[in-house]
């Protein structure tokens, strides 16, 4: 769309319809922005920030970048941005943080960190919970528990290890 907008301009100048802001940076830019940017930063941000939450399958790294980039375009005050974090985790981390001893944070770097420290843990869980279900996996690893290990079980074929040796799970990198 801007390139076929462009294109227009660049025909008319050929006809002897001159644009200004084809001849100066700063009148171009504030040409792209008022046709095609976003009217007002700040409001497009916080809508943005107001309607983001993590959602609950995810990693919260995806949630806390889209948080740090909206807030990083308003100057919410401390416990605006407490508020709306907290508002944004699903109920998993929700839980967690309300049975705590303490309650919830009253600083958001707190906030911040205990969230990510929460979610970490329920991630190693779930990845504990799948690993035992599987006691033995076979050269496989699970894409959400992915720590570049794969692991070979006694029982492979392929391996090298002597089965009366040992009846562990050896990690191989």
């Amino acid at each position: 769309m801007v390139q076929d907008w462009l294109q227009i301009a660049l025909e008319q100048e050929d006809r002897g319809v001159h644009h200004a802001w084809l001849y100066s940076w700063s009148s171009f830019v504030k040409e792209m922005h008022t046709y095609f940017g976003i009217l007002d930063v700040i409001a497009e941000a916080a809508h943005s920030l107001d309607h983001l939450h993590m959602n609950p399958d995810d990693r919260i790294a995806i949630y806390n970048v889209a948080f740090l980039q909206y807030s990083a375009q308003l100057q919410w005050m401390e416990s605006a941005l407490c508020h709306r974090h907290y508002s944004g985790l699903p109920n998993r981390i929700h839980d967690i943080i309300s049975t705590r001893e303490g309650g919830k944070p009253s600083t958001f770097q707190t906030l911040y960190s205990t969230a990510i420290s929460i979610n970490n843990h329920f991630w190693e869980q779930k990845c504990k919970s799948k690993r035992a279900l599987h006691s033995a996996p076979q050269r496989s690893l699970y894409p959400e528990c992915s720590d570049s290990i794969s692991y070979l079980s006694i029982s492979d074929p392929g391996s090298d290890i002597d089965a009366s040796e040992s009846s562990d799970i050896y990690p191989t990198w």
